[in-house]
């Protein structure tokens, strides 16, 4: 009998918190949580260890209005992934990062050698939909030894909404 009375003040509190105030159909939608979307697509099967493992990110406005992002700039091909946080796992763990990793995410080795970064941050508007697409070549940023299977996400932190815009999980096998 006190398993019923706990399973029905349960839920009675639920009911009660899924009723809504009078005033509640003037009240605004919550704000979306985020103004972009993420998308990564692997390269053409079989992904071989000896080859480049060239990632496709598309990042789109998902608002019907202009968004303003800020984007880096440089010269020596570092922007383009310095816009992103990458995470490739394998077996549960991160696998080992380059130096190029390191040296653009600010987590140096002390072996690692010290470096000059050339470059700017620029914020730019975007329209609704496809704000661009670029390839990223995993092995720049990860020291890719083995095979097997590889999970990758890529994630930006959103300014406007103070959250992290996660992409799709993408499983990559790779051959030999």
């Amino acid at each position: 009998m006190k398993r019923a009375v706990f399973v029905a003040v349960l839920l009675c509190g639920q009911v009660s918190f899924a009723q809504t105030s009078p005033d509640s159909a003037t009240k605004q939608a919550p704000p979306i949580s985020s103004e972009v979307s993420i998308t990564v697509d692997p390269p053409p099967s079989p992904i071989r260890l000896a080859s480049l493992i060239n990632v496709k990110v598309t990042v789109k406005n998902i608002t019907d209005k202009e968004i303003y992002l800020e984007t880096v700039r440089s010269p020596n091909g570092m922007a383009a992934y310095m816009d992103f946080t990458y995470l490739l796992m394998k077996d549960g763990r991160e696998v080992e990062t380059t130096f190029f990793h390191r040296k653009i995410t600010g987590r140096q080795r002390p072996d690692d050698p010290d470096g000059v970064w050339a470059g700017s941050f620029i914020v730019l508007p975007h329209p609704p939909g496809l704000i661009y697409q670029m390839t990223i070549d995993l092995k720049r940023l990860y020291e890719i030894k083995e095979p097997g299977v590889y999970t990758l996400e890529v994630s930006r932190f959103d300014q406007n909404h103070k959250t992290k815009v996660s992409s799709n999980t993408l499983n990559l096998k790779i051959v030999p």
